[in-house]
C-alpha cells in the first residue's frame, strides 16, 4: 500500500504541472496575441507609407541592397556607407545586419516600403514579447500587471516612432532586440551555470552591436541586472562581464581588419561640439541636451525628425538650464546609489536610465545631430520601469511597506490606462507624418526655424519637388514655393551667414526657377569661397555663365571644375558643347573622348561626335559613330536612325539588324522601374 501511495502521488503531481503548463502555454499565446494586436494599433498605420528620411541609405537606392541575397558576403565585408560626391568620397561605419535584411527582402519582394514597415512592426512585436519575458523574470515577486505596465508604456512611447516608423532605424530595433535576447540567456547562465546560454547571450550581443553600436551600454547593464535581480555568483558575475567586453573589442576592432580607413568628417551644423575643445562648455551643453531628454520622456512634444545646429547652442554653468540639469541628474545618481545596497527597483531603474542615455550625452564623445529621439529609445525602458513603480507606490498605501505584495488598484489601472492611451493617440498621429519625405519635413519645420541643417534640407526638398515637377508634368512651381525655398535657405544663413549648401542652394533659385542670373552669380562664387573644395558652386556658375552667353567665364569654371577632379565626365560634356559652339570641334571631340576614359559605359560621347559629322554633312561618319555608341548603350531613337539610315541604303540585312536592336532598347525601357 506504502509503494502504491507512493506511486501515485508523482502520478498526481505530474498532472498537476501538466495542467499549469498548458495553462501557462495558453497565456503566453494570449499575451503574444495582445502584444501583436497593440503593436499593429500602434504602428499599423505606417503599412501604407512610402520611403521617408535616409531610407535611401539602406533600401531602394543602395547599390549593395539592390543586388539582394548575392550582396551579402559584401554587405558584411563593407562600410556601412560609401558615396562618393562633390566634395570626394565618404565611408564610415560597420553595421551589416539591417543592410541585409534589407537585401534578403529585395530579393523576395523587390522594392516595396510597405514590406519593409510591416517587417519593423514585427520586430517591435518581438522585441515586446522578449522584454515582457525579461520583465516577468526580474519582477516575479510582483503582480503581473507590473512588468505587464512597464512593458506598454515602453511599447507605446511616441520617441519610439523615429525607431518603428523610419525604415533606416531598423538598427536600431535589431540592435534592442539583440542586447534583449543577450539578458535573456545571460539571466539563464546565471541560474544554470551553463556554459551554452553564455555562448548563446554572447551570440546575441553580437548581432545587436554589428546592426548598431546603441547597445555598448549593456555592458554595464547586464551585470547590473543580474546584481538586482539574481543571487549569481561573483565568478559567473565577472565571466559575463569579461565575456561582453571581449565581444565588444572584438566587433569593434574587427571590421578593421578588412577595411580600409575610415572617412567621415565631423560637420558644425552636425554638432558644434565637434569644434568645441573646452570641456565645460561641453559639460554645460551635454546637461542641457540631457534635460532634453527627460522633457522628451515626461512630455514628447514636439518630435522632430532632426536638431543639429544651433538648436541647442554651446553655452556654459551661467545657463540656468545646465544648472537645472546638473542639480537634476546628480540628485537621480545619488538617490540610485543610496538605494544600490538594497537593490531597489527604482535605483535599478535610474541606473539604466542614466547608463543608456550617457552615450548621447555628448560630454565625452560629441553624437551626430547633438539630439534626437531615437537616442531616448533602449533609455526610455529605465524610464517606464520608474514610472511603473512611482505609479504603484503612490497608490499602495502606507499599510503595505513591500511592494511585492501589492495588487493593481482600479486607481493604479486608471492612471496606467491614461498613459498608455495618450502615449498611443500621439504616436499613431506621428507616423502620418512620417509618410514620406515631404509629409515629415512639412509637419516638423515650424518647430526647427534654428536648426541650420533642416532648413536647408526642407528648402533643397522643395527645390527637388519643383525640378521633378517641370520634368515629369511640365508644371513650374508657383510663387509660394520659390518664397519658401528662399525663405528657409535664409533662415539657415541668418544662422551660419557661409554655409555653402544653403548659399548654393539659393543660387539655384535664383538662376533656374527667377532667371535672375547676375544674383544667382553672387550666391555661387560666395558658396565657392565657403568651400573651395566643393566643385558644385563652379558647375553652376559654368552653367550661368552660358546661359548668359559668355563662353570664356563658362570654359574657366568648367576647367576649373575639372581641376579639382577629372573624374567629373559632365564638365567634359559641358566643355564639348561650349568649344563646338564656338566653332572648335577637334577640341569638341577631344573632350568627349577624354570622357571616356572616366565613364566607359556610357554612349554620349559618341553621340555627341556623331551628331558632329552629321552637322557637318558627314553621314557616313556619323553613322561610324552612332554604331560605336549603340553597341555600348543601346538606343531606342539611335538604333531607328541606323535602320532608316540602311533602309535607305538598301542594305536591308543591317537595317533588320538595327530594328531589332531599337525594339529590345525599347522593351527594356518599358521594364526598368519609374
Amino acid at each position: 500500500m506504502a509503494r502504491q501511495t507512493l506511486n501515485n502521488k508523482p502520478t498526481q503531481g505530474n498532472a498537476a504541472q501538466r495542467k499549469n503548463a498548458t495553462k501557462s502555454k495558453h497565456t503566453h499565446s494570449y499575451i503574444i496575441i495582445f502584444f501583436a494586436v497593440f503593436c499593429f494599433i500602434l504602428y499599423g498605420n505606417t503599412i501604407t507609407n512610402d520611403y521617408s528620411l535616409d531610407d535611401e541609405l539602406v533600401t531602394w537606392t543602395n547599390p549593395q541592397v539592390s543586388k539582394g541575397i548575392k550582396a551579402l558576403p559584401e554587405i558584411f565585408t563593407t562600410f556601412y556607407y560609401q558615396a562618393s560626391g562633390n566634395v570626394g568620397t565618404i565611408a564610415f561605419g560597420y553595421r551589416p545586419l539591417a543592410k541585409a535584411t534589407f537585401a534578403i527582402e529585395r530579393s523576395i519582394f523587390g522594392v516595396n516600403p510597405h514590406v519593409s514597415h510591416f517587417i519593423n512592426i514585427l520586430l517591435y512585436i518581438a522585441t515586446a514579447w522578449l522584454l515582457y519575458l525579461i520583465l516577468r523574470r526580474l519582477f516575479k515577486k510582483f503582480h503581473w500587471i507590473f512588468p505587464l505596465a512597464i512593458t506598454l508604456i515602453f511599447l507605446a512611447h511616441p520617441s519610439h516612432t523615429e525607431v518603428v516608423a523610419s525604415l533606416k532605424n531598423r538598427e536600431e530595433l535589431l540592435a534592442f532586440l539583440g542586447a534583449l535576447g543577450g539578458m535573456w540567456f545571460f539571466l539563464e547562465y546565471a541560474g544554470s551555470g551553463k556554459t551554452k546560454h553564455i555562448l548563446w547571450g554572447t551570440l546575441c550581443f553580437l548581432l545587436g552591436y554589428i546592426s548598431k553600436s546603441s547597445v555598448m551600454p549593456f555592458l554595464l547593464i547586464y551585470p547590473l541586472t543580474l546584481y538586482f535581480f539574481t543571487d549569481v555568483k561573483p565568478r559567473r558575475l565577472i565571466s559575463i562581464t569579461i565575456v561582453s567586453l571581449f565581444v565588444l573589442i572584438v566587433a569593434q576592432v574587427g571590421p578593421m581588419l578588412f577595411l580600409p580607413e575610415a572617412i567621415h568628417s565631423n560637420a558644425l551644423i552636425e554638432n558644434p561640439l565637434y569644434l568645441e575643445k573646452n570641456i565645460m562648455a561641453r559639460a554645460a551643453t551635454g546637461f542641457v541636451g540631457l534635460l532634453h531628454y527627460l522633457k522628451l520622456l515626461f512630455w514628447p512634444s514636439p518630435l522632430l525628425f532632426y536638431y543639429g545646429y544651433d538648436m541647442i547652442p554651446v553655452t556654459n554653468f551661467a545657463n540656468p538650464l545646465a544648472i537645472i540639469s546638473f542639480i537634476i541628474h546628480l540628485t537621480l545618481f545619488l538617490l540610485a546609489i543610496v538605494l544600490f545596497r538594497k537593490k531597489h527597483v527604482l535605483s535599478y531603474a535610474i541606473l539604466f536610465y542614466l547608463i543608456s542615455i550617457a552615450m548621447y550625452s555628448n560630454i565625452v564623445v560629441p553624437v551626430v545631430g547633438i539630439v534626437g529621439d531615437r537616442f531616448a529609445y533602449v533609455a526610455s525602458l529605465g524610464f517606464a520601469i520608474a514610472i511603473g513603480w512611482l505609479i504603484f507606490r503612490l497608490v499602495q498605501g502606507k499599510s503595505q511597506p513591500s511592494m511585492a505584495n501589492v495588487q493593481p488598484s482600479v486607481p493604479v489601472i486608471i492612471l496606467l490606462l491614461l498613459i498608455i492611451v495618450a502615449y498611443t493617440i500621439v504616436t499613431i498621429d506621428r507616423n502620418k507624418d512620417w509618410k514620406n519625405l515631404t509629409t515629415l519635413y512639412e509637419a516638423d519645420i515650424p518647430h526647427l526655424e534654428r536648426s541650420v541643417k533642416a532648413n536647408t534640407q526642407y528648402a533643397g526638398n522643395l527645390m527637388y519637388n519643383a525640378f521633378n515637377a517641370a520634368q515629369q508634368e511640365g508644371r513650374l512651381p508657383s510663387r509660394l514655393d520659390i518664397e519658401r525655398m528662399i525663405k528657409h535657405y535664409n533662415l539657415s544663413l541668418k544662422i551660419l551667414p557661409d554655409y555653402y549648401d544653403a548659399l548654393n542652394g539659393l543660387g539655384t533659385v535664383y538662376s533656374n526657377f527667377l532667371g535672375d542670373y547676375q544674383r544667382a552669380i553672387q550666391y555661387f562664387e560666395a558658396a565657392a569661397r565657403s568651400n573651395p573644395k566643393n566643385v558644385a558652386a563652379y558647375v553652376n556658375l559654368g552653367y550661368v555663365y552660358r546661359e548668359l552667353k559668355n563662353n570664356e567665364k563658362a570654359l574657366e569654371c568648367y576647367h576649373k571644375v575639372l581641376s579639382m577632379d577629372s573624374t567629373k565626365v559632365k564638365a567634359y560634356f559641358k566643355l564639348a558643347d561650349i568649344y563646338f559652339e564656338m566653332g572648335d570641334t577637334a577640341k569638341a571631340t577631344r573632350m568627349n573622348m577624354l570622357a571616356t576614359r572616366f565613364d566607359p559605359y556610357t554612349n554620349v560621347p559618341y553621340v555627341n561626335i556623331g551628331n558632329y559629322h552629321l552637322l557637318g554633312r558627314d553621314t557616313l561618319g556619323a553613322v561610324k559613330w552612332y554604331e560605336k555608341a549603340v553597341e555600348i548603350q543601346p538606343d531606342y531613337e539611335l538604333c531607328m536612325k541606323l535602320y532608316m539610315h540602311y533602309s535607305q541604303q538598301g542594305d536591308f540585312q543591317r537595317a533588320n539588324y538595327y530594328k531589332q536592336m531599337a525594339e529590345q532598347a525599347r522593351q527594356l525601357t518599358k521594364q526598368k522601374p519609374r
